[in-house]
């Protein structure tokens, strides 16, 4: 198995006392290597949807987007139900700040009953 991984940051505020943070963002694909590649899948095709669904949350408030408190989960959670639809995703990574953060796997969004 082989793992394909592309990363943004943003820049958002939440929480009840609002502020900031500046949010490391990892999204994960995981498939066998094909044709010297990570299941043939190819930067250039993924970045515009995932560019499309970061830039929903980049300088806004993250709480009014989300629907729900703008934790780091529900920020994965966000952004695996927007991309669920490409086969090979398998996980998003979610930093606050340089020393936490939250993996969460797409297999799991079935159990997740809320956001």
């Amino acid at each position: 198995m082989a793992r394909l991984c592309i990363i943004k940051t943003i820049d958002s505020a939440h929480g009840k006392q609002v502020h900031g943070h500046t949010f490391r963002i990892e999204i994960n694909f995981v498939t066998k290597l094909q044709n010297g590649m990570v299941g043939n899948l190819d930067f250039h095709d993924l970045q515009p949807k995932i560019d499309d669904v970061v830039k929903t949350l980049d300088k806004t408030y993250i709480d009014e987007v989300l629907g729900c408190r703008g934790t780091v989960e529900n920020i994965a959670i966000y952004i695996l139900k927007a991309l669920k639809e490409i086969d090979t995703l398998s996980s998003v990574i979610v930093y606050e700040g340089m020393n936490q953060y939250v993996e969460v796997f797409k297999n799991e969004l079935e159990e997740e009953v809320s956001l």
